[in-house]
């Protein structure tokens, strides 16, 4: 098991970092426990983090009532791949849904009398058929929907492609304005590779993993998403 005692260490590290690409502590970090046992839920939380990010359902369930037999109850962020089957699930433990990118999931939510907070996923360039994301055409018809089912949308989420420095930096200048358009002030946007990019670009959240945990134990070798 890792061990996760650098946490409050790593973590400011990254506020530093933060601060220095233009950001302050205002902007929220979502540490992304995936794959990683409660323990480092716990270690977030004694760090003095309120959010915590989970990608499956039934991981984000199993934490959810593991953390609350310790008296634990962080603000629990659904950041994967929303399944319809899955859906009822995701909202009885989330308190944030980042990945919402089309009409039917906002029905869905609706029918389900979501009161948690939405964001809309925005695609990236070069986006293919089976990852999640709207296209930015779609994304103002979406938030209009929203509106009309009275679901919470607050904002906008980004997720880079892997690529260039440049090409990372372009997409998320490309939320942000988005959003600017559109009313929206809210923008989850980096991981641990790229959230310097990110705030430097406007993010108000980050959703940070491997810098804060380090390496998952069966997916070293693996982009974090």
């Amino acid at each position: 098991m890792p061990a996760y005692e650098q946490v409050g260490e790593r973590l400011a590290a990254v506020r530093d970092e933060i601060r220095r690409h233009g950001g302050s502590d205002a902007v929220r970090i979502v540490a992304v426990t995936k794959t990683h046992p409660v323990e480092a839920v716990v270690s977030a939380l004694d760090a003095g983090l309120t959010d915590v990010g989970e990608n499956y359902a039934e991981e984000l369930a199993s934490k959810a009532v593991q953390a609350e037999r310790l008296g634990l109850r962080p603000r629990w962020h659904y950041l994967g791949a929303i399944q319809r089957r899955r859906l009822k699930l995701i909202c009885q433990y989330a308190s944030v849904i980042e990945t919402i990118s089309r009409p039917s999931e906002l029905e869905g939510l609706a029918k389900l009398d979501y009161r948690g907070d939405v964001l809309i996923q925005v695609a990236p360039p070069g986006h293919h058929e089976g990852r999640n994301g709207a296209q930015v055409d779609e994304v103002a018809s979406l938030l209009a929907l929203g509106r009309d089912l009275e679901v919470r949308v607050i904002g906008l989420m980004g997720m880079a492609l892997p690529g260039t420095e440049e090409q990372t930096r372009r997409y998320f200048e490309s939320v942000r304005r988005l959003g600017q358009d559109l009313g929206i002030r809210e923008y989850s946007m980096g991981m641990s590779a790229d959230y310097q990019v990110a705030v430097a670009q406007g993010a108000t959240m980050v959703r940070l993993g491997s810098v804060l945990f380090g390496a998952r134990g069966q997916e070293r070798a693996t982009i974090e998403r």
